[in-house]
Protein backbone atom coordinates (compact mmCIF):
# COMPACT_ATOMS: atom_id res chain seq x y z
CA UNK A 1 0.00 0.00 0.00
CA UNK A 2 1.19 3.07 -1.10
CA UNK A 3 1.89 6.05 1.88
CA UNK A 4 0.77 9.73 1.56
CA UNK A 5 2.80 12.68 1.97
CA UNK A 6 1.91 12.87 5.55
CA UNK A 7 2.72 9.34 6.72
CA UNK A 8 6.29 9.63 4.53
CA UNK A 9 7.17 12.70 6.45
CA UNK A 10 6.20 10.98 9.48
CA UNK A 11 8.23 7.86 8.56
CA UNK A 12 11.27 10.03 7.87
CA UNK A 13 10.90 12.03 11.18
CA UNK A 14 10.80 8.80 13.26
CA UNK A 15 14.09 7.51 11.67
CA UNK A 16 16.10 11.05 12.38
CA UNK A 17 14.89 10.81 15.74
CA UNK A 18 16.09 7.37 15.93
CA UNK A 19 19.39 8.34 14.60
CA UNK A 20 19.47 11.56 16.85
CA UNK A 21 19.07 8.98 20.02
CA UNK A 22 21.85 6.87 18.73
CA UNK A 23 24.91 8.32 20.64
CA UNK A 24 27.53 10.05 17.98
CA UNK A 25 31.66 9.43 19.12
CA UNK A 26 33.29 12.45 20.22
CA UNK A 27 34.94 14.29 17.17
CA UNK A 28 38.30 13.99 16.54
CA UNK A 29 40.94 16.55 15.97
CA UNK A 30 43.98 15.64 13.40
CA UNK A 31 46.73 18.49 12.85
CA UNK A 32 49.30 18.81 9.88
CA UNK A 33 51.89 21.53 9.50
CA UNK A 34 53.02 21.97 5.82
CA UNK A 35 56.52 23.20 4.98
CA UNK A 36 57.23 25.18 1.92
CA UNK A 37 59.94 27.05 0.98
CA UNK A 38 62.27 29.05 -1.99
CA UNK A 39 66.05 29.88 -2.21
CA UNK A 40 69.33 28.61 -1.00
CA UNK A 41 71.39 31.57 0.80
CA UNK A 42 70.64 34.86 2.39
CA UNK A 43 68.99 36.48 -0.94
CA UNK A 44 70.98 39.60 -0.43
CA UNK A 45 72.27 41.24 -3.28
CA UNK A 46 72.82 39.20 -6.57
CA UNK A 47 71.38 35.44 -6.97
CA UNK A 48 73.64 33.14 -9.00
CA UNK A 49 70.63 31.25 -10.46
CA UNK A 50 68.83 34.64 -11.32
CA UNK A 51 72.29 36.12 -13.14
CA UNK A 52 72.10 32.57 -15.04
CA UNK A 53 68.75 33.42 -15.69
CA UNK A 54 68.86 36.46 -17.10
CA UNK A 55 72.00 35.53 -19.31
CA UNK A 56 69.71 33.05 -20.46
CA UNK A 57 67.09 35.88 -21.84
CA UNK A 58 69.53 38.01 -23.19
CA UNK A 59 70.92 40.07 -20.58
CA UNK A 60 74.73 41.59 -20.41
CA UNK A 61 76.12 41.54 -17.65
CA UNK A 62 76.06 44.86 -16.03
CA UNK A 63 72.25 45.01 -16.56
CA UNK A 64 72.45 42.53 -14.26
CA UNK A 65 74.25 44.09 -11.62
CA UNK A 66 72.33 46.97 -12.07
CA UNK A 67 68.94 44.82 -11.39
CA UNK A 68 70.41 43.44 -8.01
CA UNK A 69 72.47 46.61 -6.68
CA UNK A 70 69.66 49.37 -6.85
CA UNK A 71 71.54 52.61 -7.79
CA UNK A 72 74.80 51.36 -8.66
CA UNK A 73 77.11 51.69 -11.22
CA UNK A 74 80.02 49.84 -12.89
CA UNK A 75 83.77 51.08 -13.38
CA UNK A 76 87.37 50.73 -12.65
CA UNK A 77 89.39 50.86 -8.97
CA UNK A 78 92.09 53.58 -9.63
CA UNK A 79 94.66 52.10 -8.37
CA UNK A 80 96.12 48.04 -8.11
CA UNK A 81 95.22 46.11 -5.27
CA UNK A 82 96.76 43.47 -3.01
CA UNK A 83 94.04 40.55 -1.39
CA UNK A 84 96.01 38.64 1.86
CA UNK A 85 94.10 35.45 1.54
CA UNK A 86 93.69 33.03 5.22
CA UNK A 87 94.59 29.41 3.58
CA UNK A 88 94.63 28.28 6.94
CA UNK A 89 95.30 28.23 10.26
CA UNK A 90 95.97 26.67 13.99
CA UNK A 91 98.85 24.19 12.96
CA UNK A 92 102.17 24.02 13.90
CA UNK A 93 103.93 23.45 10.25
CA UNK A 94 103.07 24.10 6.85
CA UNK A 95 103.95 21.46 3.73
CA UNK A 96 105.31 23.16 0.79
CA UNK A 97 107.28 23.14 -2.40
CA UNK A 98 108.62 24.65 -5.32
CA UNK A 99 109.81 23.58 -9.10
CA UNK A 100 112.16 26.67 -9.04
CA UNK A 101 114.31 28.54 -6.65
CA UNK A 102 112.38 29.55 -3.73
CA UNK A 103 113.12 32.83 -1.80
CA UNK A 104 113.37 32.99 1.91
CA UNK A 105 111.98 36.12 3.42
CA UNK A 106 112.20 36.95 7.60
CA UNK A 107 109.67 39.74 7.59
CA UNK A 108 110.54 40.32 11.05
CA UNK A 109 114.28 40.19 10.82
CA UNK A 110 116.68 40.83 8.69
CA UNK A 111 117.80 37.30 6.80
CA UNK A 112 116.91 36.66 3.22
CA UNK A 113 118.15 33.18 1.69
CA UNK A 114 117.77 31.49 -1.38
CA UNK A 115 116.91 27.70 -1.29
CA UNK A 116 117.04 25.22 -4.26
CA UNK A 117 113.80 23.83 -5.85
CA UNK A 118 111.96 21.05 -3.32
CA UNK A 119 109.76 20.39 -1.11
CA UNK A 120 109.79 21.65 2.53
CA UNK A 121 107.99 22.45 5.62
CA UNK A 122 107.94 25.48 7.53
CA UNK A 123 107.28 25.10 11.57
CA UNK A 124 108.38 26.41 14.59
CA UNK A 125 111.36 26.03 16.41
CA UNK A 126 112.10 25.09 20.39
CA UNK A 127 112.89 28.66 20.83
CA UNK A 128 109.52 29.79 19.26
CA UNK A 129 110.79 30.92 16.03
CA UNK A 130 110.34 29.83 12.72
CA UNK A 131 112.51 27.84 10.03
CA UNK A 132 112.58 25.84 7.05
CA UNK A 133 112.64 21.78 7.35
CA UNK A 134 113.82 20.10 3.92
CA UNK A 135 110.82 17.90 3.81
CA UNK A 136 112.69 14.76 3.00
CA UNK A 137 116.35 14.75 5.25
CA UNK A 138 114.71 17.00 7.94
CA UNK A 139 117.52 19.33 7.57
CA UNK A 140 117.19 22.60 8.92
CA UNK A 141 117.61 24.90 5.53
CA UNK A 142 117.03 28.17 7.01
CA UNK A 143 116.43 28.67 10.99
CA UNK A 144 116.32 31.67 13.71
CA UNK A 145 113.65 33.04 11.51
CA UNK A 146 111.66 35.87 13.92
CA UNK A 147 108.40 35.85 11.13
CA UNK A 148 106.68 36.21 9.34
CA UNK A 149 108.21 34.02 6.65
CA UNK A 150 107.60 34.98 3.01
CA UNK A 151 108.45 32.47 0.51
CA UNK A 152 108.15 32.95 -3.55
CA UNK A 153 109.63 32.08 -6.81
CA UNK A 154 109.50 32.56 -10.16
CA UNK A 155 106.97 29.61 -10.48
CA UNK A 156 104.04 29.28 -8.24
CA UNK A 157 104.55 27.55 -5.09
CA UNK A 158 102.44 24.37 -4.66
CA UNK A 159 101.01 23.98 -1.00
CA UNK A 160 101.35 20.21 0.17
CA UNK A 161 99.27 20.78 3.38
CA UNK A 162 95.31 20.32 3.21
CA UNK A 163 94.22 24.43 3.15
CA UNK A 164 90.87 26.05 2.30
CA UNK A 165 88.03 23.71 1.76
CA UNK A 166 89.86 20.81 1.43
CA UNK A 167 92.29 21.68 -0.91
CA UNK A 168 95.97 19.92 -1.15
CA UNK A 169 99.04 19.25 -3.74
CA UNK A 170 97.81 22.50 -5.03
CA UNK A 171 99.74 26.04 -6.91
CA UNK A 172 98.73 28.83 -5.71
CA UNK A 173 99.51 32.58 -7.44
CA UNK A 174 101.22 35.02 -5.88
CA UNK A 175 103.87 34.13 -2.51
CA UNK A 176 103.05 32.92 0.87
CA UNK A 177 103.44 33.92 4.57
CA UNK A 178 103.64 31.97 7.45
CA UNK A 179 102.71 33.84 9.99
CA UNK A 180 102.65 33.31 14.03
CA UNK A 181 99.26 33.27 15.60
CA UNK A 182 99.14 32.58 19.26
CA UNK A 183 100.56 29.32 19.32
CA UNK A 184 100.09 28.09 15.96
CA UNK A 185 100.83 28.84 12.83
CA UNK A 186 98.33 30.52 9.99
CA UNK A 187 99.66 30.71 6.25
CA UNK A 188 98.54 33.60 4.13
CA UNK A 189 98.31 33.80 0.54
CA UNK A 190 99.11 36.97 -1.08
CA UNK A 191 98.03 37.65 -4.44
CA UNK A 192 96.90 40.34 -6.56
CA UNK A 193 93.35 40.65 -7.02
CA UNK A 194 92.63 39.91 -10.65
CA UNK A 195 94.64 36.28 -9.76
CA UNK A 196 92.80 36.14 -6.71
CA UNK A 197 89.30 36.54 -8.79
CA UNK A 198 90.36 33.94 -11.00
CA UNK A 199 90.42 31.47 -8.40
CA UNK A 200 87.24 33.01 -6.56
CA UNK A 201 84.79 32.99 -9.95
CA UNK A 202 85.04 29.60 -11.00
CA UNK A 203 84.56 27.87 -6.94
CA UNK A 204 81.72 29.77 -6.46
CA UNK A 205 79.96 29.63 -9.62
CA UNK A 206 79.90 27.18 -12.53
CA UNK A 207 82.43 27.75 -15.13
CA UNK A 208 80.10 25.97 -17.30
CA UNK A 209 77.31 29.04 -17.13
CA UNK A 210 76.85 31.63 -19.81
CA UNK A 211 79.46 34.38 -19.85
CA UNK A 212 77.23 37.36 -18.55
CA UNK A 213 76.54 35.26 -15.92
CA UNK A 214 80.27 34.67 -14.80
CA UNK A 215 80.84 38.20 -15.64
CA UNK A 216 78.36 39.04 -13.34
CA UNK A 217 79.71 37.31 -10.58
CA UNK A 218 83.25 38.45 -11.30
CA UNK A 219 82.10 42.15 -11.13
CA UNK A 220 80.29 41.03 -7.59
CA UNK A 221 82.82 39.00 -6.13
CA UNK A 222 85.48 41.49 -7.10
CA UNK A 223 83.53 44.41 -5.48
CA UNK A 224 82.80 42.36 -1.88
CA UNK A 225 86.70 41.86 -1.72
CA UNK A 226 87.53 44.90 -2.02
CA UNK A 227 84.90 46.47 0.27
CA UNK A 228 85.41 44.01 2.60
CA UNK A 229 88.91 43.84 3.07
CA UNK A 230 90.76 44.51 6.47
CA UNK A 231 94.01 46.12 5.95
CA UNK A 232 94.59 46.70 10.21
CA UNK A 233 94.21 42.44 10.43
CA UNK A 234 96.78 39.77 9.40
CA UNK A 235 94.44 38.79 6.38
CA UNK A 236 91.98 40.01 4.09
CA UNK A 237 89.59 37.43 3.70
CA UNK A 238 89.31 33.39 4.45
CA UNK A 239 89.24 31.45 1.37
CA UNK A 240 86.04 29.60 2.58
CA UNK A 241 82.37 30.76 2.87
CA UNK A 242 82.91 32.95 5.57
CA UNK A 243 84.57 34.96 3.15
CA UNK A 244 84.55 33.92 -0.75
CA UNK A 245 85.43 30.61 -1.45
CA UNK A 246 88.90 30.47 -3.01
CA UNK A 247 90.24 27.85 -5.67
CA UNK A 248 93.98 27.13 -6.21
CA UNK A 249 95.42 27.32 -10.17
CA UNK A 250 94.05 23.76 -10.89
CA UNK A 251 91.12 24.72 -10.28
CA UNK A 252 90.97 27.45 -12.88
CA UNK A 253 88.58 27.51 -15.48
CA UNK A 254 89.06 28.97 -19.49
CA UNK A 255 85.88 30.74 -19.10
CA UNK A 256 85.67 32.14 -16.01
CA UNK A 257 89.07 33.11 -16.32
CA UNK A 258 88.06 35.37 -19.22
CA UNK A 259 84.89 36.72 -17.58
CA UNK A 260 87.51 38.39 -15.39
CA UNK A 261 89.78 39.35 -17.43
CA UNK A 262 86.86 41.18 -19.79
CA UNK A 263 85.67 43.04 -16.53
CA UNK A 264 89.24 43.49 -15.32
CA UNK A 265 89.46 45.88 -12.23
CA UNK A 266 85.24 46.96 -12.42
CA UNK A 267 83.48 47.20 -9.32
CA UNK A 268 80.33 48.64 -8.43
CA UNK A 269 80.40 52.12 -7.19
CA UNK A 270 77.43 53.60 -4.87
CA UNK A 271 78.29 57.71 -3.89
CA UNK A 272 81.66 57.14 -4.35
CA UNK A 273 82.45 54.15 -2.53
CA UNK A 274 83.13 50.53 -3.64
CA UNK A 275 79.60 48.79 -2.86
CA UNK A 276 79.56 45.18 -1.22
CA UNK A 277 78.62 43.32 -3.75
CA UNK A 278 77.17 40.47 -1.46
CA UNK A 279 75.52 37.06 -3.55
CA UNK A 280 74.15 33.70 -3.31
CA UNK A 281 72.75 31.01 -4.62
CA UNK A 282 69.13 31.49 -5.28
CA UNK A 283 66.76 34.42 -3.96
CA UNK A 284 63.69 31.78 -4.34
CA UNK A 285 62.27 34.56 -6.60
CA UNK A 286 62.90 37.65 -4.32
CA UNK A 287 65.85 38.82 -3.16
CA UNK A 288 66.74 40.04 0.46
CA UNK A 289 67.48 43.08 2.65
CA UNK A 290 69.78 42.57 5.75
CA UNK A 291 67.52 43.74 7.67
CA UNK A 292 65.34 40.62 6.60
CA UNK A 293 67.89 38.16 5.90
CA UNK A 294 69.76 38.91 9.14
CA UNK A 295 67.92 40.81 11.12
CA UNK A 296 70.16 44.11 11.12
CA UNK A 297 69.16 47.00 12.11
CA UNK A 298 70.29 48.97 9.17
CA UNK A 299 71.36 48.52 5.75
CA UNK A 300 73.13 49.79 2.82
CA UNK A 301 70.28 51.48 0.32
CA UNK A 302 71.57 49.65 -2.98
CA UNK A 303 71.01 46.31 -1.37
CA UNK A 304 66.77 46.57 -1.33
CA UNK A 305 65.19 43.21 -1.99
CA UNK A 306 64.01 42.99 -5.97
CA UNK A 307 61.59 40.78 -7.99
CA UNK A 308 63.71 37.74 -9.39
CA UNK A 309 62.16 36.47 -12.08
CA UNK A 310 64.26 34.27 -13.44
CA UNK A 311 65.79 32.45 -10.37
CA UNK A 312 64.44 29.60 -11.49
CA UNK A 313 66.91 29.42 -14.48
CA UNK A 314 64.39 27.88 -16.68
CA UNK A 315 64.18 24.47 -14.53
CA UNK A 316 68.11 24.45 -13.43
CA UNK A 317 67.51 25.91 -10.13
CA UNK A 318 66.79 22.95 -7.84
CA UNK A 319 66.24 25.20 -4.95
CA UNK A 320 63.99 28.39 -6.64
CA UNK A 321 60.98 26.46 -4.77
CA UNK A 322 61.93 23.20 -2.33
CA UNK A 323 59.90 20.21 -2.33
CA UNK A 324 56.93 20.02 0.09
CA UNK A 325 57.61 18.50 3.65
CA UNK A 326 54.65 17.48 5.97
CA UNK A 327 54.69 16.66 9.61
CA UNK A 328 52.25 15.52 12.26
CA UNK A 329 52.33 18.12 15.69
CA UNK A 330 54.53 16.10 17.23
CA UNK A 331 56.89 15.58 14.63
CA UNK A 332 57.57 19.07 13.83
CA UNK A 333 58.04 19.66 17.27
CA UNK A 334 60.60 16.39 17.22
CA UNK A 335 62.61 18.68 14.36
CA UNK A 336 62.27 21.67 16.81
CA UNK A 337 64.10 19.66 19.28
CA UNK A 338 61.25 19.93 21.65
CA UNK A 339 58.48 18.27 23.82
CA UNK A 340 54.91 17.15 23.09
CA UNK A 341 53.22 18.76 20.15
CA UNK A 342 53.05 21.72 17.84
CA UNK A 343 50.11 23.20 18.21
CA UNK A 344 49.71 26.66 16.08
CA UNK A 345 52.94 28.63 14.06
CA UNK A 346 52.62 32.34 14.11
CA UNK A 347 54.46 33.74 11.23
CA UNK A 348 56.10 37.58 10.82
CA UNK A 349 56.76 38.37 6.98
CA UNK A 350 58.33 40.80 5.48
CA UNK A 351 56.48 42.18 2.84
CA UNK A 352 58.77 43.76 0.70
CA UNK A 353 61.46 40.57 0.86
CA UNK A 354 59.14 37.33 1.60
CA UNK A 355 61.47 36.71 4.38
CA UNK A 356 60.38 35.02 7.69
CA UNK A 357 61.65 37.79 10.28
CA UNK A 358 60.40 35.86 13.83
CA UNK A 359 58.83 32.71 13.98
CA UNK A 360 56.70 31.58 16.81
CA UNK A 361 56.00 28.26 18.01
CA UNK A 362 53.59 27.07 20.42
CA UNK A 363 53.27 23.90 21.86
CA UNK A 364 51.84 22.71 25.19
CA UNK A 365 55.08 23.01 27.23
CA UNK A 366 54.73 27.03 26.05
CA UNK A 367 56.38 28.49 23.59
CA UNK A 368 59.52 28.86 21.37
CA UNK A 369 59.86 31.69 19.45
CA UNK A 370 63.19 32.71 16.58
CA UNK A 371 63.84 35.10 14.29
CA UNK A 372 63.62 34.24 10.51
CA UNK A 373 67.34 33.14 10.75
CA UNK A 374 67.14 31.23 14.07
CA UNK A 375 64.12 29.29 12.80
CA UNK A 376 66.02 29.02 9.48
CA UNK A 377 68.80 27.19 11.62
CA UNK A 378 66.59 25.37 13.93
CA UNK A 379 64.58 23.60 11.01
CA UNK A 380 67.65 23.17 9.04
CA UNK A 381 66.67 25.27 6.14
CA UNK A 382 68.11 26.23 3.21
CA UNK A 383 66.75 30.24 3.56
CA UNK A 384 64.63 32.39 5.82
CA UNK A 385 62.10 32.09 2.53
CA UNK A 386 59.43 29.95 4.08
CA UNK A 387 56.29 29.24 5.20
CA UNK A 388 54.73 27.04 7.63
CA UNK A 389 50.74 25.95 7.40
CA UNK A 390 48.98 24.39 10.15
CA UNK A 391 45.77 22.55 9.08
CA UNK A 392 43.17 21.08 11.62
CA UNK A 393 40.02 19.15 10.68
CA UNK A 394 37.82 17.88 13.08
CA UNK A 395 34.61 15.58 12.93
CA UNK A 396 33.20 12.22 14.60
CA UNK A 397 35.10 8.94 13.02
CA UNK A 398 31.11 7.07 12.97
CA UNK A 399 27.51 8.74 12.26
CA UNK A 400 24.22 7.62 11.36
CA UNK A 401 23.06 8.90 8.61
CA UNK A 402 20.33 11.88 8.69
CA UNK A 403 22.19 13.52 11.89
CA UNK A 404 23.68 16.56 11.44
CA UNK A 405 26.35 17.68 13.25
CA UNK A 406 29.39 20.43 12.62
CA UNK A 407 32.81 19.80 10.59
CA UNK A 408 35.14 21.96 12.33
CA UNK A 409 38.75 23.20 11.79
CA UNK A 410 41.27 25.61 11.28
CA UNK A 411 44.32 26.98 8.50
CA UNK A 412 46.28 28.98 10.08
CA UNK A 413 48.40 31.32 9.64
CA UNK A 414 45.13 32.16 7.21
CA UNK A 415 45.80 32.42 3.92
CA UNK A 416 44.30 35.08 1.84
CA UNK A 417 43.13 32.79 -0.90
CA UNK A 418 40.14 30.80 -1.20
CA UNK A 419 39.87 27.71 0.66
CA UNK A 420 37.22 24.99 -0.36
CA UNK A 421 36.20 21.64 1.33
CA UNK A 422 36.40 18.48 -0.66
CA UNK A 423 35.02 14.98 -0.66
CA UNK A 424 35.09 11.66 -1.78
CA UNK A 425 33.32 8.66 -1.36
CA UNK A 426 35.97 6.32 -0.68
CA UNK A 427 39.10 3.93 -2.84
CA UNK A 428 39.29 5.21 -6.32
CA UNK A 429 36.62 7.92 -6.28
CA UNK A 430 37.59 11.31 -7.45
CA UNK A 431 37.79 14.64 -5.69
CA UNK A 432 34.86 16.42 -5.67
CA UNK A 433 33.88 19.98 -4.11
CA UNK A 434 31.80 20.01 -1.39
CA UNK A 435 31.64 23.63 0.14
CA UNK A 436 33.28 25.78 -2.54
CA UNK A 437 34.58 29.00 0.12
CA UNK A 438 34.65 27.51 3.34
CA UNK A 439 34.50 30.94 5.94
CA UNK A 440 37.00 31.47 8.02
CA UNK A 441 36.88 33.72 11.29
CA UNK A 442 39.77 36.03 11.97
CA UNK A 443 42.25 33.12 14.20
CA UNK A 444 41.27 31.23 11.07
CA UNK A 445 38.88 28.53 12.48
CA UNK A 446 35.64 27.45 10.49
CA UNK A 447 32.45 25.18 11.39
CA UNK A 448 30.13 23.43 8.80
CA UNK A 449 27.28 21.92 9.47
CA UNK A 450 26.76 18.95 6.96
CA UNK A 451 24.79 15.43 7.58
CA UNK A 452 26.18 12.52 4.84
CA UNK A 453 23.89 9.49 4.12
CA UNK A 454 26.96 7.15 3.32
CA UNK A 455 30.56 7.13 3.82
CA UNK A 456 32.70 10.20 3.65
CA UNK A 457 36.13 11.32 3.62
CA UNK A 458 36.89 14.84 3.59
CA UNK A 459 40.06 17.24 3.43
CA UNK A 460 40.72 20.99 2.58
CA UNK A 461 41.49 22.50 -1.01
CA UNK A 462 44.26 25.09 -0.16
CA UNK A 463 46.61 27.37 -1.52
CA UNK A 464 49.96 27.48 -1.84
CA UNK A 465 50.19 23.19 -1.66
CA UNK A 466 49.49 23.34 2.03
CA UNK A 467 48.27 20.06 2.49
CA UNK A 468 45.61 19.31 4.58
CA UNK A 469 44.55 15.78 7.17
CA UNK A 470 41.89 13.49 6.12
CA UNK A 471 38.62 13.15 8.13
CA UNK A 472 37.34 9.17 7.33
CA UNK A 473 33.50 9.69 8.44
CA UNK A 474 31.65 6.04 8.57
CA UNK A 475 28.32 6.70 7.86
CA UNK A 476 25.51 4.01 9.33
CA UNK A 477 22.18 3.41 8.05
CA UNK A 478 19.31 4.92 10.48
CA UNK A 479 17.24 1.92 11.52
CA UNK A 480 14.10 1.40 13.32
CA UNK A 481 12.45 -1.71 14.48
CA UNK A 482 8.51 -1.97 15.80
CA UNK A 483 5.91 -4.64 16.48
CA UNK A 484 3.27 -5.59 14.17
CA UNK A 485 1.41 -7.91 15.76
CA UNK A 486 3.15 -11.57 15.95
CA UNK A 487 6.07 -9.60 13.64
CA UNK A 488 8.45 -7.07 13.17
CA UNK A 489 8.79 -4.29 10.66
CA UNK A 490 12.15 -2.21 10.45
CA UNK A 491 12.83 0.86 8.23
CA UNK A 492 16.05 1.66 6.87
CA UNK A 493 17.13 5.30 6.21
CA UNK A 494 18.82 5.70 3.25
CA UNK A 495 16.51 3.22 1.26
CA UNK A 496 18.70 0.21 0.29
CA UNK A 497 16.63 -1.48 -1.73
CA UNK A 498 17.72 -5.16 -1.42
CA UNK A 499 20.17 -5.14 1.38
CA UNK A 500 19.57 -7.93 3.96
CA UNK A 501 18.88 -6.88 8.14
CA UNK A 502 18.71 -9.18 11.04
CA UNK A 503 16.42 -9.24 13.39
CA UNK A 504 18.36 -10.05 16.84
CA UNK A 505 16.80 -10.71 20.48
CA UNK A 506 18.92 -10.54 23.44
CA UNK A 507 19.43 -13.50 25.59
CA UNK A 508 21.24 -14.59 28.58
CA UNK A 509 23.89 -15.24 26.07
CA UNK A 510 24.24 -11.92 24.31
CA UNK A 511 22.26 -11.02 20.91
CA UNK A 512 21.76 -13.85 18.85
CA UNK A 513 20.44 -13.79 15.37
CA UNK A 514 16.50 -14.56 14.36
CA UNK A 515 15.93 -14.17 11.05
CA UNK A 516 17.29 -11.95 7.97
CA UNK A 517 15.00 -10.28 5.95
CA UNK A 518 15.51 -8.40 2.70
CA UNK A 519 15.09 -4.15 2.13
CA UNK A 520 11.72 -3.21 0.13
CA UNK A 521 11.51 -0.59 -2.63
CA UNK A 522 10.20 1.74 0.44
CA UNK A 523 12.85 1.12 2.74
CA UNK A 524 10.73 -1.84 4.89
CA UNK A 525 11.41 -5.66 5.76
CA UNK A 526 9.23 -7.65 7.69
CA UNK A 527 10.11 -10.41 10.03
CA UNK A 528 7.70 -13.02 11.51
CA UNK A 529 8.18 -14.70 14.33
CA UNK A 530 6.47 -16.99 16.46
CA UNK A 531 7.09 -15.29 19.93
CA UNK A 532 7.53 -11.67 20.37
CA UNK A 533 8.66 -11.10 23.89
CA UNK A 534 11.67 -9.68 25.07
CA UNK A 535 14.58 -7.18 24.03
CA UNK A 536 14.41 -6.93 20.24
CA UNK A 537 16.73 -4.73 17.78
CA UNK A 538 17.23 -5.15 13.79
CA UNK A 539 21.10 -4.94 12.68
CA UNK A 540 22.59 -3.45 9.15
CA UNK A 541 26.06 -5.46 8.45
CA UNK A 542 27.63 -2.88 6.19
CA UNK A 543 28.57 -2.71 2.52
CA UNK A 544 30.70 -0.86 0.40
CA UNK A 545 28.88 3.08 1.19
CA UNK A 546 27.68 2.08 4.31
CA UNK A 547 28.93 1.29 8.12
CA UNK A 548 27.47 -1.32 9.73
CA UNK A 549 24.51 0.30 12.22
CA UNK A 550 21.56 -1.13 14.85
CA UNK A 551 18.77 0.24 15.60
CA UNK A 552 17.72 1.44 19.25
CA UNK A 553 16.51 -1.34 21.29
CA UNK A 554 12.97 -2.49 21.40
CA UNK A 555 11.05 -3.96 24.71
CA UNK A 556 8.44 -6.27 23.52
CA UNK A 557 6.19 -7.41 26.51
CA UNK A 558 3.80 -10.39 26.44
CA UNK A 559 0.80 -10.46 24.66
CA UNK A 560 -2.51 -10.87 26.81
CA UNK A 561 -5.76 -12.29 25.44
CA UNK A 562 -9.31 -11.80 27.17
Amino acid sequence: MALSVGRRLTLLSAVVAAAMATAVPAAQARTVFTLTGHGWGHGIGLSQYGALGYAQHGWSYDWILAHYYTGTTVSALPNAVQMRIQLASGRGSYALSGSSRITVVDEGGTKSKTIPAGSYRVERGTTGRLRVVDASSNARVVKHLTGPVRLGASQALRVDSTVGIGWAGDHWHGYLRVIRSGSSLMLVDVVPLEYYLRGVVPSEMPSSWLPAALRAQAVAARSYAVATRHPTSLFDAYADTRSQVYGPIEHEASSSNAAVSATAHQVLWYNGAVAVGFFSSSSGGWTASEQAAWGSSSGEPYLVPVRDRYDGAQGLNPNHTWPTRVFTARGLARELGVKGKVRSVDLVIDGPSQRITHATFHTGFGNRAYTGPGAELALGLRSNYFRIVGVTLKGPEHTIAGTRFALTGRVWPKPHNRVSLLVHDGPGAPWATAADKLSLANDGTFSLTIHPKQNRVYRLGLPGGAVSPRQTIAVGPALTLVRSGKSFRATIFPVLRGAILTLQRHTSGGWKPVSDAPVGAKGHARFAVSKTVGRWRVAFHGDAKHAASRSPILASPRIRHR
